[in-house]
């Protein structure tokens, strides 16, 4: 797989190659579940519940479902934040490692 950087270009506006895309899916679903998710799930956890207004066992779960969508939806929303930090990072470190002259299979034995 040969990671490439925009395939062609349309007016103001880069249209990335499948495997970049599929790097930029990753790095958000990776902020949205790990990032939010976790916050999302502290402050749920946080929350002061009494004696009345708490829906039980089913608003748990509702909740716990909200909250799956909320953050996926929020990692692919922050567009220039940490999702796109760590996009970079990665892509970066996937050109080097198809740019590098040695592959592993070429690598010399120790000895």
């Amino acid at each position: 797989m040969e990671v490439t950087s925009a395939t062609s270009f349309m007016p103001g506006k880069a249209v990335e190659s499948p495997e970049l895309k599929e790097l930029r899916d990753t790095a958000e679903h990776l902020v949205g579940n790990v990032f939010y998710g976790t916050l999302l799930k502290a402050m749920r956890e946080s929350s002061m519940q009494g004696k009345y207004g708490h829906g039980g066992r089913g608003e748990e779960v509702f909740n716990a479902q909200l909250d799956q969508v909320l953050a996926e939806r929020m990692g692919k929303a922050s567009h220039g934040g940490l999702a796109d930090s760590i996009y970079k990072t990665m892509k970066k470190q996937q050109e080097s490692f198809h740019q590098s002259p040695a592959k592993a299979t070429e690598l010399e034995p120790l000895k």
